[in-house]
């Protein structure tokens, strides 16, 4: 494998803008939207039974997407195939011929260079994450990046070091690469106006862009690194001053965009500090993708490796299959799916150069925002045409907040970002899916309709709807807890979404790593701050058990009256 320095030293990453959808899809589009909402309203209000009806177009468009998926995987196949045929074929005539070929056919591949990004992670289970890499199918080169250098981050250095002794290095970044990047595109919009130029965001960007990547390329030979090879480094640690997720994970991909240069990498999977994946995550995830050339990214489906820690664990584990599997799936089977899982997203290498500047310096209500990157990532993805997969039958391990208080306070966090992406993004709808919008109506506006038909819904609904929803649960999920884990979810669901969208401006993360020291702070929080985060469900359960407690004393009057009219009314 050749060093850092063979390399042409003006390095440029090929950069594709995206497949923007002709002007007839445009109009197709436009039309699906306006669509969407008479055929959901009228689904849900004129329906005799509205949630079965709605349980049955999401296992349908479920399983479809599982179709699709699976014909990817095999338009993969076949394209490994062709290829083998007509290289054996080359290799036949270059021997009968003793020509010497200058090129060979390019093979569609599933290799790929794995991200992990992280702060303050339990030793125990960073181990157990990174160990999982080492079995995991395709992954060619390991990248960690820790959110931290102080002397509590230097555990994480530890594990990376303990679990990858050999063929590996450990960097520490002087200046997060976001900043630098923020730095740059300020400065270049600047010099447009004092040019008087008008602003070009697109250009600063690019600019901005190509001065990480250059920054990164001189990081690296700096420290005289030989990328790849027998003996060259496959397991590279960055570390840096700490600032959030996003920005680690942005100093991550810019690395990963260079490195993967050097070793002809197409794919680059992208996760979490407390994620495990198995043999095959990596493998079919980007196998769905590896195909086809406009499929800019790619996620698999999640399970929670900690879910037999608490009740709570537990509960939230059927969760992911209501939430993430069925849902998801909805508007998946298009290769529009609108949010690719942090801890379990694949990319094409690709289409990130035009992206990730945007993505870092997003801004909603006049405040950069750094707690919704899986989400945005996805919206800019989709913005420029790529196809966004949901491997549906592909699973890797995460874990999940053990108190009830913690998983609240992820719930606002995601919904807020789920917010802020479907209501501030109405762009993405226009060159998407019409299925896309029609999913963001029943996700957004799907509880205000269907409060005008909640006369109409019969128990009978109710219980062909549960029929329908646990047998299919038998058939494709071996979890047995998904019955209450319905409850555990969808009773707080609508304090959750009223309080997340009021709230949408909010930037905190709201749980804490699970590092000893990060959880006794997290338990030593102010009280105002748990009734911020958490008050809202206080208030809200105190309204359902005051209606449940209404609607109780209705049937014991009911009852009184009933049985009064029956004895003594009668007797006299």
């Amino acid at each position: 494998m050749a060093s850092l320095d063979e390399k042409n030293d003006d390095f440029r990453e090929p950069v594709i803008q995206g497949h923007p959808p002709s002007a007839s899809r445009l109009l197709l589009n436009i039309l699906g939207c306006l669509l969407s909402i008479p055929i959901y309203y009228f689904s849900t209000v004129h329906s005799r039974y509205p949630v079965t009806l709605d349980i049955v177009i999401t296992i349908a468009l479920t399983e479809l997407n599982r179709y699709m998926v699976e014909g990817r995987r095999q338009d993969f196949t076949r394209s490994q195939q062709i290829g083998n045929h007509d290289r054996r074929c080359f290799d036949e005539k270059e021997k009968w011929n003793s020509l010497h070929l200058e090129t060979q056919p390019c093979l569609p591949n599933a290799e790929c260079m794995a991200a992990v990004v992280g702060w303050r992670e339990e030793p125990s289970l960073y181990a157990r994450a990174l160990q999982s890499y080492k079995s995991a199918k395709t992954c060619t080169f390991f990248l960690a990046g820790i959110d931290g250098d102080e002397a509590q981050d230097q555990d994480m250095v530890n594990v990376f070091c303990q679990v990858f002794p050999e063929n590996s290095a450990v960097i520490q970044i002087p200046e997060p690469l976001g900043d630098a990047a923020e730095r740059i595109r300020t400065k270049t919009i600047d010099l447009q106006r004092q040019n008087g130029l008008g602003v070009n965001e697109d250009e600063a960007n690019a600019v901005a862009m190509q001065a990480c990547l250059d920054l990164a390329r001189t990081i690296l030979r700096q420290h005289n690194l030989t990328i790849g090879g027998p003996k060259g480094i496959r397991h590279l640690c960055l570390k840096q001053r700490h600032m959030h997720k996003k920005g680690i994970m942005f100093t991550a991909y810019v690395f990963a965009l260079v490195i993967s240069d050097i070793l002809g990498i197409e794919f680059l999977w992208s996760s979490d500090s407390d994620t495990i994946v198995f043999p095959d995550s990596l493998e079919k995830t980007i196998n769905t993708i590896a195909s086809d050339p406009k499929a800019g990214g790619a996620s698999s489906g999640l399970v929670v490796h900690n879910g037999r820690e608490t009740a709570i664990t537990n509960l939230a584990s059927a969760v992911y299959w209501g939430e993430l599997y069925l849902t998801r799936s909805t508007p998946a089977c298009t290769g529009t799916s609108d949010c690719q899982s942090g801890p379990s997203t694949a990319f094409r290498l690709s289409a990130l150069p035009a992206i990730l500047v945007p993505w870092y310096m997003q801004v909603a209500f006049g405040k950069r925002m750094i707690v919704n990157e899986d989400r945005h990532l996805t919206t800019n993805l989709l913005l420029r045409g790529w196809n966004v997969v949901f491997a549906s039958d592909v699973l890797a391990a995460t874990d999940t907040p053990t108190t009830m208080a913690r998983w609240l306070r992820q719930q606002v966090r995601w919904a807020r970002a789920t917010h802020i992406e479907s209501l501030l993004r109405p762009k993405v709808y226009l060159v998407s899916h019409p299925l896309l919008f029609y999913g963001m109506v029943k996700r957004e506006f799907g509880p205000a309709i269907g409060a005008l038909a909640l006369i109409e819904i019969s128990i009978m609904d109710f219980v062909f709807r549960i029929l329908i929803s646990t047998t299919y649960n038998f058939v494709r999920n071996t979890h047995r807890w998904i019955v209450p884990g319905v409850f555990f979810y969808y009773i707080p669901l609508p304090a959750v979404q009223i309080y997340s969208m009021l709230t949408m401006a909010a930037d905190g993360w709201g749980t804490s790593m699970r590092a000893s020291g990060d959880m006794e702070r997290a338990k030593r929080e102010s009280r105002r701050k748990a009734w911020f985060d958490l008050g809202f469900f206080v208030v809200w359960m105190g309204i359902v058990m005051a209606n449940h407690w209404r609607l109780a004393w209705h049937e014991k009057m009911v009852c009184i009256i009933a049985t009064w009219r029956v004895t003594i009314g009668a007797s006299t």
